[in-house]
Formats: structure tokens, C-alpha cells, sequence
């Protein structure tokens, strides 16, 4: 071992650059609280199982201190498990090879601190939140879904996939699809999978099976039909016991070449539980993990498709993914933005009749970062629950709310003028801040807002970016 590289056997921790790097030999001595403390990780073994729970350890768990770290395989010899590859950083053949990675875990040390983390609100945010820093701190541009035989659904993608148990992997689709449409990532497609409607297992036992009783115990035989006579039967009605020589037992003809005497049109299947005989098998999928036996059309098709990071996803990762749409549409008192935008369209028809002045309002959180990261998932709901109570509160019933996102929130004010719109909005602003000077006395919340008066010249897509385009 070079002389600058300075080992602490006691503490299974080796000092090299100004960097320090937990050394990992046994499963048992892991604590993985210790990980955050050192700049790296360097895993020491040949056991393929045992690396793949140290990694999973460590890439599992919740806090970025611990699963953002490198984490590098010494004397890694022939590691075949696919999901354990996309999870290290590198490899070492023996630690006179620290400084080959050195600069590698400064690369990701630095890229760890343009992070700003957050405490979502879900969590399917907190689960984008992760995937999304580790493709940042990684440099990883595509989310490769990578077959797997220890997954669930035959497939995973590693950093998302390492955090759930095996009957739960399904999960990973869904939040997946919400990434997408939140616009943080990308897709293309790659497969298709068919999983249990029952547990949502892609692990099946495929089997043809009577259609009378289901057994898979059968036996098959071709169908002959000899051109001469028109007989069609079974090839056990066409032999006999003297030699192996086909005869019609119709007209006692024997049949000598297939295709000039005879063909063979079908099989015959007889079950040999109930001795039902049919031409056409049942296909059944048996769940291997509840046991649940489904007909194949009953199976659960889902897409297997690769993510790439969009520059949405991006400043996520750097500022903080709070929450994501189905969290804050299922708010009391508001409605999707979607919907609002379909309402807002249906006013600037009506205005294009009618001389009256309606407008939209937005109310922008300006650092929601500061606020959300001082706060559980379940105050975030509350505090956002009680910021639309105050807003409710001081509109008309007829005025629509909803959330653009986590830190912006839209609302209509129609048939008032604009000035009169821009108090009332200045008045809400006042009431929120004391409500969150008063709830939580150690955050302090900056405020934005607009009011824009509606121009029935303009589409509604237009209209809302013009209204949050200062807080961009």
C-alpha cells in the first residue's frame, strides 16, 4: 500500500487526499448511519450476494447524506448482477488505486452540494425527488429499465426499484408515469409486461389447460383426414396392432403419403382428468407468488418504457421536488388545472359576448424551498389546505382555485375590475402572511402576485403564461 494512504483497521476506514473512505467487509459490523461521515464508500468482497444488500443498503435508504454517496467494488471479480452495476461508481482492484477515483468522488461530492433538499409532501414525490438527485449527481442522463430476475415485474430501474420490496416493485411504474407527466422526464418505449391482477406479480407459470375443468394433464394426437373416403379421425383410429402402418378404418384403404392420401388438418387434446376431448386449449398464467390462476386475457399489460432527465427535471433536482399534481389537486376547494384552464377558456368566450372585465390572479410562493424543508410532509398539506381556506374565503363562490404547482397558486376573480381584483389579492396576501407568522413562527414566507385582466384575443395557454411569467 502506497505510504499517503493511511488505513485504520480498528475503524475500517482508510484517509487518502483530504478524503475519507469507509471500508465495507461484513455485512454484520455495517451501520449504515456511519456512511454519511465519510466522502466514500469502498465495498470489499467476492460474494455477489452479500454486495448486493450492502448496496442496497446504502442506495435504499432515505437520507441524501447516505445514498448519494460513491460507493466503489475492491477486488470485484466478475460481479454479474446488473442492478449492483448501475449502483457503484467504479471498481477497484486494490486500494493502491484510491487515487484513480479520487477525482470521481470529487466530481460527485460537488454535484451533491448544488443540491437544495426538501421534505416532499407524498411519497411519490419523495421517491422522484431521490431518482432524479442520483441521475443529477451521477451525471445520468436515461433511466434504462434492465432486466432482472430478482424483480417482481422482470424489469427494474436500480435507484428507484432498490427502495421498495419485491411484492411492492410494481409501485415503480406508477411513479414513473407521474415523473412523466410532471414533466421531469422523457419516455420512450422498450417492452410490454403482463402482471397479476391479484398482486401485481410479472412471475407466471404459463400452462394450457382443459376448458372443461382446467387441468394441464392431457394428452395430444393429430386429426387424419383421408381424401378418398372423407373420413376425419384421430391417428388412433388409423393404426393397428400388426404394424406401424396406416389404414382407414372407413374404407380399409391404406394411407401411404401425406398430402397425396391424407393430411393432417388439427390435433386432438384429451384430458386425462375428466377425459373431456377438444381441439383448442384454455391458456391460464398461474401467479407464482399468490398462486392465483387468470386467464390470459385477464392479465394486467403495462409498458416497460426508458426515462430520460428533461431540464424540468433538472432544476427539480437542484431546487427540490416538493410534490407532484395528484397531491395538490386533491386539496378542498380547489380544482385540477387542467379543468381551470378549460373554465378559463369557457370565460374568454363568454367575454368575446359581453362587455364585461374578468380576470386571473396568481399567488406565488418566491421560496418555497426554505418553507417546505422545515416542515413534514403532513404540515405541507395542512399549510396548504389553510392557504386556500384564506383565499376561499375572501372571493365569491363563483371564483375558481387551483394549483399550478406546489408554489404557485391560480384563481379567478370575473365581472370585478382589475384594480379591484389587484386589492383584494393585495389584502390576501397580508392574511397569509400573518397566518404563517402566527402557525409557524420560525419560517419566514416571501409572497408574489399578479392580476392580469382577460383579453378574449388571447388563448388560455397564453393568458397563464403571461400571469406567472415573472416568476419564472
Amino acid at each position: 500500500m502506497a505510504a499517503d494512504i493511511k488505513l485504520d483497521k480498528e475503524r475500517s476506514v482508510i484517509e487518502f487526499a483530504g478524503f475519507s473512505f469507509l471500508l465495507i467487509d461484513a455485512l454484520d459490523s455495517l451501520d449504515v448511519e456511519n456512511v454519511q461521515y465519510h466522502s466514500a464508500v469502498i465495498i470489499e468482497g467476492n460474494d455477489t450476494d452479500f454486495i448486493r444488500q450492502i448496496v442496497r443498503r446504502i442506495r435504499g435508504h432515505n437520507s441524501p447524506d447516505i445514498y448519494l454517496k460513491p460507493v466503489f467494488l475492491l477486488k470485484g471479480t466478475n460481479l454479474v448482477d446488473p442492478m449492483v452495476n448501475k449502483l457503484i461508481d467504479g471498481t477497484l482492484f486494490s486500494l493502491d488505486q484510491i487515487e484513480l477515483i479520487v477525482p470521481e468522488v470529487e466530481r460527485i461530492l460537488t454535484k451533491t452540494q448544488d443540491l437544495h433538499f426538501t421534505n416532499s409532501i407524498s411519497f411519490e414525490a419523495q421517491m422522484i425527488e431521490k431518482v432524479i438527485c442520483f441521475m443529477y449527481t451521477c451525471e445520468i442522463r436515461d433511466l434504462d429499465p434492465i432486466p432482472y430476475i430478482y424483480s417482481a415485474v422482470n424489469f427494474a430501474y436500480p435507484i428507484l426499484s432498490v427502495n421498495f420490496r419485491q411484492k411492492d416493485e410494481h409501485l415503480t411504474l406508477d411513479i414513473l408515469e407521474i415523473a412523466e407527466q410532471e414533466g421531469l422526464f422523457n419516455s420512450t418505449y422498450v417492452d410490454r409486461i403482463y402482471l397479476c391482477p391479484g398482486c401485481q406479480s410479472g412471475h407466471m407459470s404459463y400452462r394450457e389447460v382443459c376448458p372443461k375443468c382446467g387441468s394441464s394433464n392431457s394428452t395430444t394426437e393429430d386429426i387424419i383426414h383421408h381424401f378418398p373416403c372423407a373420413y376425419v379421425g384421430p391417428l388412433s383410429d388409423f393404426t393397428n396392432e400388426i404394424d406401424d402402418q396406416l389404414d382407414c378404418p372407413k374404407c380399409n384403404k391404406r394411407l401411404r403419403h401425406i398430402g397425396v392420401d391424407y393430411d393432417k388438418p388439427s390435433v386432438l387434446h384429451e384430458c386425462k382428468a375428466c377425459d373431456h376431448k377438444f381441439q383448442d386449449f384454455n391458456v391460464k398464467a398461474k401467479c407464482l407468488n399468490c398462486s392465483q390462476d387468470n386467464l390470459v386475457e385477464q392479465l394486467k399489460s403495462r409498458e416497460i418504457r426508458k426515462y430520460s432527465l428533461t431540464k424540468k427535471g433538472e432544476l427539480a433536482a437542484i431546487n427540490g421536488f416538493v410534490s407532484t399534481s395528484k397531491d395538490i389537486e386533491e386539496i378542498i376547494g380547489t380544482v385540477k388545472f387542467d379543468t381551470f384552464v378549460t373554465m378559463l377558456k369557457y370565460e374568454i368566450e363568454r367575454l368575446k359576448q359581453t362587455d364585461g372585465v374578468s380576470n386571473i390572479c396568481a399567488i406565488h410562493l418566491s421560496n418555497p424551498s426554505q418553507i417546505y424543508s422545515k416542515m413534514g410532509s403532513e404540515v405541507q398539506k395542512v399549510l396548504l389546505k389553510d392557504l386556500v381556506k384564506v383565499i376561499r374565503s375572501n372571493i365569491r363562490t363563483s371564483d375558481i382555485i387551483s394549483f399550478q404547482s406546489s408554489s404557485t397558486i391560480i384563481l379567478s376573480m370575473n365581472e370585478i375590475p382589475t384594480r379591484i381584483a389587484k386589492r383584494i389579492l393585495s389584502e390576501i396576501i397580508e392574511m397569509l402572511k400573518r397566518l404563517i407568522a402566527t402557525t409557524f413562527k420560525d419560517i419566514e414566507v416571501e409572497f408574489e402576485y399578479e392580476v392580469i385582466k382577460l383579453d378574449h384575443k388571447l388563448s388560455p395557454q397564453l393568458h397563464i403564461q403571461k400571469l406567472t411569467k415573472a416568476f419564472s
